[in-house]
């Protein structure tokens, strides 16, 4: 027998106060009933005393979770590994969904990290460089204070170079042995890169990707020690008009057997990845061991009620003195 809630042992404070009140009570009630000359009955008094205190101990020792191990086992737990590539470049500050993209796709990733079961998931920003913020976990919560962090002053440049962040997670499912290499990408599509394609074919890299953003396109703001200061420009003098590059996105997850979403204003496919990666076969993650315990609890709770019910209607005899 072992107690599975040894945090509640604070409570049989509980039986020595009613021990406590019942003693000043008896005191008490001895003084009215000399005043009124009646003669008292001490062991009917006992008695009702003994069963509210021994009542309230068994409900004590119900709050502490007696138990009994039955059984131990190990299961093995099965799940994918998946890191989130969140692109961060100046690109992502464009105001063609709201607030922006990056808000936009920060917002879409949360709700995915509420909705995904099962899996290990990573974070890795990106843009001139990448690297990793969160590590892979099953830590849901975590990552979405992660994802709050992130912010297009992160990683300096402004660029979008999504080859350095593939190449990090490849690493990371590398040093774990991870049998499959699950990567989504959430991005306006930035720049296309001719080499990509190759690398996530020759290292068996799935991509799936969100694009943000519209073919519309808008201008992206130019922020200075964090205060709007006009648009970017090229290096004509001309304001930058952003659009979703979808077509990269698009072949990129269709060259690895990924697939591609879009998510704006007007229309979210992101919903879709979430009974997308259920339907991959799992891997293996790690084995975890299993106890088994049956639960006696309800006894002593049964028990101390009982205990604590006779003892409150027991009755008191009572006769006047001569």
């Amino acid at each position: 027998m072992k107690f599975g809630n040894l945090e509640n042992i604070y409570y049989f404070i509980l039986p020595i106060f009613i021990l406590v009140i019942m003693i000043l009570g008896m005191k008490k009630r001895n003084n009215i009933l000399e005043m009124l000359r009646i003669q008292k009955d001490k062991k009917i008094y006992f008695i009702k005393s003994l069963f509210i205190i021994l009542g309230s101990l068994f409900v004590c020792i119900a709050l502490l979770s007696p138990q009994k191990l039955l059984e131990e086992k190990e299961v093995e737990v099965e799940g994918n590994n998946i890191y989130v590539l969140m692109d961060t470049s100046r690109s992502m500050l464009a105001e063609d969904v709201y607030p922006n993209r990056l808000e936009f796709g920060k917002r879409v990733v949360r709700n995915i990290f509420k909705k995904i079961k099962g899996d290990k998931i990573g974070i890795i920003p990106f843009s001139d460089s990448a690297y990793i913020q969160m590590p892979l976990t099953e830590d849901y919560s975590i990552g979405e204070n992660y994802i709050n962090a992130i912010d297009s002053n992160l990683i300096s440049g402004g660029g979008t170079k999504v080859m350095d962040a593939l190449k990090i997670a490849n690493k990371s499912f590398q040093e774990i042995n991870s049998e499959k290499k699950i990567v989504l990408i959430v991005s306006d599509g930035g720049e296309e890169e001719s080499d990509v394609a190759n690398f996530v074919k020759e290292n068996n890299i799935i991509v799936y990707s969100i694009g943000v953003g519209t073919s519309k396109g808008e201008v992206i703001p130019d922020y200075k020690n964090g205060k709007r200061n006009g648009f970017i420009k090229d290096s004509k003098g001309s304001i930058v008009v952003s659009k979703l590059n979808t077509s990269f996105l698009k072949n990129l997850s269709k060259s690895s057997k990924g697939k591609y979403y879009e998510v704006n204003n007007l229309n979210d496919d992101s919903k879709e990845f979430i009974s997308d990666i259920r339907n991959i076969d799992k891997d293996k993650l790690n084995n975890e061991k299993i106890t088994i315990y049956e639960k006696y609890y309800q006894y002593f709770l049964l028990v101390g009620m009982i205990f604590i019910l006779f003892g409150y209607f027991f009755n008191r005899r009572l006769s006047y003195e001569e």
